[in-house]
């Protein structure tokens, strides 16, 4: 899908969008109920951009981070108040150029990012292995994965767009993810990846030991 050379973007302190996952958004203030209107008058996209930590407290020109990720709008539903529903489809990772115009919402030049595709054979492997095991180490504290969500996973054989699902659905900081939309090089994605989730593993089997041998419902008497 061609990408323009401007397009808006909407800043956000704790959502990411990556290519080829289904974002929903739900679209209340003003300015992005205009920014949504003429994006459904044109092209029906626009980006996704993280507010750097320490945004609060700075306004509506609070920086973000200056790599992102271009959406089409799939489905948009919009209530009787105004608001609307919608769903995001990523469809590239862009780097902003510039912001051309601030109001009523930000516009920015973009440039597309392409991922690096000479992938290693065996690159794919240790990250099922990684999901598997965080699967069963919250199982094991009774915050299980859907079934459904991680037979997905583990079906998924393109090791870029694995990288990519992985990140959006298990990565708990927004911040991480942030760091997995930067990289490029999918070898690269793929080992920072594993890493982040055995960390992941660690803290859950953590407080696993914490917790002892009480439920759930009673850790709080350990």
């Amino acid at each position: 899908m061609q990408l323009p050379g401007e397009v808006a973007v909407m800043h956000l302190p704790n959502a990411i969008l990556f290519p080829r996952v289904l974002l929903p958004l739900y679209i209340f203030e003003p300015r992005y109920k205009k920014m949504l209107a003429d994006c459904l008058a044109g092209d029906r996209m626009f980006a996704v951009a993280l507010l750097r930590e320490g945004w609060e407290g700075k306004g509506r020109n609070a920086p973000a981070y200056p790599v992102a990720c271009v959406g089409v709008i799939r489905t948009c539903v919009g209530g009787r108040d105004g608001t609307s529903n919608l769903i995001l489809e990523g469809i590239a990772r862009v780097n902003i150029c510039g912001y051309v115009r601030t109001l009523p919402y930000h516009t920015a030049r973009i440039k597309q990012l392409s991922s690096a595709h000479t992938i290693a054979t065996d690159t794919r492997e240790p990250l099922v292995a990684a999901v598997a095991q965080l699967a069963k180490a919250r199982a094991r504290l009774g915050a299980e994965l859907p079934k459904s969500v991680l037979n997905s996973l583990l079906g998924v054989e393109n090791p870029d767009y694995l990288s990519d699902l992985v990140s959006y659905t298990l990565l708990d900081n927004c911040h991480q993810k942030q760091l997995m939309l930067e990289t490029l090089d999918v070898n690269q994605r793929l080992a920072k990846l594993v890493e982040l989730l055995r960390r992941q593993i660690q803290q859950f089997e953590l407080w696993k030991t914490l917790q002892g041998k009480l439920s759930n419902e009673n850790v709080g008497q350990n």
